[in-house]
């Protein structure tokens, strides 16, 4: 499958937002997923040149005209799980938690009829209000999905960050940010997916000072969340997975 900081290396190293949406498709792939929607869930005026509403995709032709000419877009429950959820979700998880109508049931099972299974919501809130969203699926199903969601995660913010970066050329460069050498270490072990208590037990240090560190790094990198931050740390060198 490769590593992630492969995907790091090459995604960066992408020219266009095409090169870089066919590196992100093998990357998931490797997992099963071969079908990918990565849209504008709530548009921002600071993101004007992005085009609007779905921005990269390779979900079934059929499936999208479908989905268009039923005025879905209203209905669909993913989006709208989207707007409230801050982690990624599986669809088969939102269906158990929501009161879902008839008419999302059946959406639903349309979708999956339609070559759809096992899907993923990864919702990307950004610091200006903006929410982007990917959602993922595999035409074959039966993917370990709920073993490799975090890695689903840590690979869709690194594409949403680098299709950005792409995008938006004419933004001015991110400050600099410096990094203790604590704080490195905590977002290293985090990066590694490690809870803040084990990083203190590794440490020697308290879980009261992780988290301590932790909300300093992620306002140092402007970050909503600590995969967020391990990106962005990756992305300008400031630790190396």
């Amino acid at each position: 499958m490769g590593t992630i900081s492969e995907f790091i290396e090459k995604s960066n190293a992408a020219q266009t937002v095409e090169e870089l949406f066919a590196v992100y498709e093998k990357a998931v792939g490797a997992y099963g997923f071969d079908r990918i929607m990565y849209s504008v869930l709530l548009p921002h005026p600071h993101y004007d040149s992005l085009r609007s509403p779905s921005l990269m995709k390779n979900y079934p032709d059929d499936w999208i005209k479908h989905y268009v000419e039923h005025g879905f877009i209203q209905k669909d429950p993913v989006r709208k799980c989207c707007t409230m959820a801050r982690l990624p979700f599986t669809w088969e998880r939102m269906m158990s938690r929501l009161q879902l109508t008839s008419r999302q049931k059946q959406f639903m099972l349309d979708g999956e009829e339609a070559g759809l299974k096992d899907g993923v919501a990864i919702p990307l809130h950004g610091p200006f209000g903006e929410l982007f969203g990917v959602g993922m699926a595999s035409s074959a199903g039966k993917t370990d999905v709920t073993k490799h969601l975090s890695e689903l995660n840590l690979l869709t913010v690194q594409f949403h960050n680098a299709y950005l970066a792409l995008d938006q050329k004419d933004f001015a460069p991110p400050p600099e940010v410096n990094l203790t050498f604590r704080e490195r270490e905590v977002l290293l072990w985090c990066a590694k997916g490690k809870s803040n208590w084990v990083i203190g037990e590794i440490l020697n240090i308290s879980e009261h000072g992780v988290d301590f560190h932790m909300r300093n790094i992620l306002a140092k990198l402007n970050a909503d969340s600590r995969i967020t931050a391990a990106v962005k740390a990756i992305r300008r060198g400031l630790i190396s997975p």
